[in-house]
């Protein structure tokens, strides 16, 4: 195994908070705190955190976290990954929310500004916002966490999630006409990158009026490729007689339940993309094709009856971040599943 680099955590000074009576730690994770950090994952989340996962995030992608401590033990946790977003047509620093968890022994503290406080306000106050270079976090809490964010002024509440189902086992939703190709890609091939980008480049010029994260070569790389324990599938969308795509397709085919996870295109072709998206997910087996949509991607995608729909989480943006609660509330965020960092 190569060694590995360090990632890029802020090397920041102990700070003490008491807490009930008691005192606890607050500071930057370093890369030794790294086996504490898997291990509360694996305690939090259920899922055995691997040295891989913990390489492909918080050092090649250059996760950040902030940690709560008790003696010798973390207990507490928030994290983000940076990401180019771009914002009216303009490029800004963002940073997702993710890995925000409590050691299940500490969760009943009854105080407001308990260890999920520390954690989370912490990292926020060092690495949100613009003196940080990440102007505008967000993350995907679900409500119950929405709430309490929203209750201790961590967090302004961005808009639903939906999880949007479509059932396949009725034919309800015609494939593309003749008149368009539907191409499986591979990374491996010569041209990989230069597709992403031309899909890309299309998405960015039609979507100056959306809140959305980069899609470059560099990212779906990282993201979709080189993701540990994920096994994720591009498909190219483009008109017969032309060489560049629409847009293209991120899909998890893996299991009965398939997943929608990204377009990277023209806004306006997602409706059609999605009958693609169902059609290769039957032809795999899959019951159903599950995608993950923010209010303005489900906007595009209509409802017309050929799926159901269930708020699966809510967008939420820290306080911190260089926007007022208006421009929080009011954005068009273009998020799918892919932009989370666990689907």
């Amino acid at each position: 195994m190569a060694a590995m680099k360090e990632p890029a955590f802020s090397n920041s000074p102990l700070a003490g908070v008491e807490v009930n009576g008691t005192l606890l730690h607050v500071r930057d994770l370093e890369p030794s705190d790294r086996p504490g950090l898997l291990d509360l994952h694996t305690r939090v989340f259920g899922q055995q955190a691997s040295e891989d996962w913990y390489r492909w995030k918080y050092v090649d992608g250059h996760a950040l976290g902030t940690g709560v401590w008790h003696q010798q033990h973390l207990i507490a946790h928030c994290g983000g990954t940076p990401r180019t977003l771009w914002r009216q047509g303009r490029q800004a620093g963002g940073i997702q929310i993710g890995d925000v968890m409590v050691a299940p022994e500490w969760r009943g503290i009854l105080t407001r500004r308990g260890p999920f406080f520390q954690a989370c306000d912490s990292f926020y106050a060092r690495h949100v916002g613009r003196q940080a270079g990440h102007d505008i976090g967000y993350g995907f809490p679900n409500l119950r966490h929405m709430k309490l964010a929203v209750a201790l002024k961590l967090a302004w509440d961005g808009g639903a999630v939906h999880a949007l189902t479509w059932r396949l086992g009725a034919d309800r939703l015609a494939p593309p006409g003749w008149s368009w190709r539907w191409t499986e890609l591979q990374a491996s091939k010569p041209g990989f990158d230069d597709i992403v980008e031309q899909a890309w480049s299309r998405m960015r010029a039609n979507a100056a009026q959306f809140t959305l994260g980069e899609r470059s070569c560099r990212y779906v790389r990282w993201r979709y490729c080189e993701r540990p324990a994920r096994s994720t599938r591009i498909f190219s969308l483009r008109r017969a007689w032309l060489r560049e795509p629409v847009g293209l397709a991120v899909l998890d085919l893996g299991s009965d339940q398939a997943q929608w996870l990204d377009w990277i295109g023209e806004p306006k072709a997602i409706a059609l993309a999605s009958r693609a998206c169902v059609a290769q997910a039957r032809l795999n087996g899959a019951s159903s094709l599950v995608a993950w949509a923010t209010d303005a991607v489900k906007q595009l995608l209509g409802n017309d009856g050929t799926f159901d729909q269930c708020v699966t989480a809510r967008l939420g943006i820290p306080i911190a971040s260089a926007l007022n609660h208006d421009e929080a509330s009011r954005a068009q965020w273009w998020f799918m599943g892919g932009d989370t960092d666990f689907l």
